[in-house]
């Protein structure tokens, strides 16, 4: 946009509140310029994310039957980093299209992929997603590091890839459990304070054109899947059919 413009449509509006995360101290960690962030803080020695366990509310879903059949199924998985949970979704029978922005890793986990995982760097809310629906999409540690203003852009975006009577899965930082800055404060500040916790409840809302199935704390000390206490996970249905525009 011009400089000086008058912002008369919604994008406009979004692209501004863009500008003012981007020149935050942390900047915007939701675009591929943060490619190299990622890439370092998923693989360093030590830190939590650079794990290649699943995550604990997948399995227990599947064992229980909530993700429906896997095998032969098409799964999108939505900040998939090293691939962790594409490989286990691959390993129980399905296609996985993997999206991240950190491009770097990407191409380092690449090739030690099942053949039935594709990983892509895209930036979910500005660059085009895979095409078709899914019966099962997932979110493990994404949504919550996008800015307030591009949660309905993701909306917009990632809830149209459900095929009807799939599934949406996804964990974030637990408001339960931890410090959460207000999104008042986000927007005029721009700064996302490295991601945002969601309450349970805060979840049923954000996503209320779905069908709650579960709701729930993540369980740690499952042995081989990662559950760290500071997480939250929710798993719903598009049972209703429900279709949103982009």
């Amino acid at each position: 946009m011009v400089n000086g413009a008058r912002i008369h449509t919604t994008e406009q509006l979004l692209s501004i509140l863009d500008q003012v995360v981007a020149a935050s101290a942390r900047g915007d960690r939701s675009q591929s310029s943060a490619a190299e962030f990622w890439t370092e803080m998923l693989t360093r020695p030590g830190h939590p994310l650079a794990t290649q366990l699943p995550d604990e509310p997948l399995v227990d879903w599947h064992e229980r039957g909530l993700l429906g059949d896997l095998d032969g199924a098409r799964v999108l998985d939505i900040g998939c980093g090293s691939g962790r949970n594409s490989r286990w979704f691959a390993q129980q029978g399905a296609t996985v299209e993997g999206i991240d922005l950190a491009a770097p890793l990407l191409e380092s986990v690449r090739p030690g992929m099942p053949d039935t995982v594709n990983l892509t760097a895209t930036d979910v809310l500005r660059d085009p997603l895979p095409a078709g629906q899914y019966d099962v999409v997932y979110d493990s540690g994404c949504f919550h590091h996008i800015a307030p203003h591009r949660r309905i852009t993701y909306l917009d975006r990632v809830l149209p890839t459900v095929r009807e009577g799939g599934r949406f899965g996804i964990v974030t930082f637990a408001a339960e459990r931890m410090e959460t800055p207000a999104d008042l404060d986000i927007v005029m500040s721009g700064d996302t304070y490295g991601g945002m916790a969601f309450s349970l409840d805060d979840l049923r809302t954000v996503f209320t054109a779905l069908e709650p199935l579960e709701l729930r704390a993540v369980h740690p000390g499952r042995s081989g899947t990662f559950g760290p206490d500071f997480l939250n996970a929710a798993l719903f249905s598009n049972s209703r059919g429900v279709r949103i525009n982009r």
